[in-house]
């Protein structure tokens, strides 16, 4: 009999979730505004739990629901996100069993694959007794010290998001951008966001302190990269060190025309299928920064 005991998530965990994330990530924590906006409005839902020691919260973990083309076809997927336990509940293999547990949860909802950028700590229990797969590493890139530019061509900033249909449709496996996704993920967010477009493409760019380090990156990127990073560049502010970014494949070159160089820091990206199959193809995928719950 195991010394812990699982329970969904309900609003009076809120505190205690909150101080497990704080406890674990400090200032690379969630707010608590940044936690209801992720969990409470995503428009596709979340599974959230939490266990229990000693009548106590020890353990927190969530998987968030996406919509997502696969193949093709719309899907429903969940991204193992927020997970952590505390120091003194640690080795009890409390996270495994949150895991398992959201999987559950998620194939009964018909989820077809659960996927995770993994952290160092957890990607051994993902591919070890959660039965997980990599499926490969995704390389950030950075643009060091960028300068302000000026507007060569006319672009404006983005209030709404007012398009029909999944402004991404033409790329590979992918989160669908529709317009209600797109304005939850960004425009309503208490982070620090910034959308821009022309031409009939768009770009989110995002700031952020990491770890005393001003940051700024391409949240998202959908369209021809030139005049757009051209943009991204002319929206970062004084005194950020980097411009971060995933660029495609096809994309890399025109990046690296713009002072981007390939980084050491990868995204560890893996799955597992529950209702659908995982493709194992890392080129069969297509993520941007802001795809991810820490940016």
């Amino acid at each position: 009999m195991s010394d812990y005991e699982l329970a969904a998530y309900e609003p009076a965990h809120r505190a205690d979730y909150l101080r497990l994330l704080q406890d674990a990530w400090g200032e690379l924590a969630l707010t608590g505004d940044e936690f209801d906006w992720w969990f409470k409005e995503n428009p596709a839902g979340s599974l959230m739990s939490i266990a229990r020691v000693q009548g106590g919260v020890a353990g927190v973990a969530s998987h968030s629901l996406f919509r997502m083309m696969l193949g093709g076809e719309e899907k429903l997927v969940s991204f193992s996100v927020h997970a952590t336990t505390a120091d003194s509940a640690r080795g009890k293999g409390i996270f495994p069993a949150l895991e398992s547990k959201h999987e559950q949860e998620a194939e009964n909802r018909g989820v077809a694959v659960a996927l995770a950028f993994a952290s160092k700590p957890t990607a051994p229990i993902f591919l070890g007794p959660l039965g997980w797969t990599e499926i490969g590493r995704i390389r950030v890139w950075a643009r060091p010290f960028p300068r302000r530019f000026s507007r060569r061509r006319p672009y404006a900033r983005i209030e709404r998001f007012r398009h029909a249909g999944d402004a991404a449709k033409a790329w590979p496996n992918h989160v669908v951008r529709d317009a209600a996704y797109l304005n939850w993920r960004y425009l309503q967010s208490p982070r620090d966001y910034v959308a821009v477009a022309g031409g009939g493409s768009y770009a989110v760019v995002g700031h952020k302190e990491h770890r005393g380090t001003a940051l700024a990156y391409v949240a998202d990127l959908v369209g021809q990269p030139g005049f757009l990073l051209r943009a991204c560049l002319a929206e970062v502010r004084p005194g950020a060190r980097a411009l971060l970014a995933i660029p495609a494949p096809e994309h890399r070159a025109t990046y690296a025309s713009m002072g981007f160089f390939p980084t050491r820091t990868k995204l560890h990206f893996m799955g597992k299928a529950l209702a659908g199959d995982l493709d194992l193809g890392l080129r069969s995928w297509r993520f941007t920064l802001g795809d991810t719950d820490f940016f």
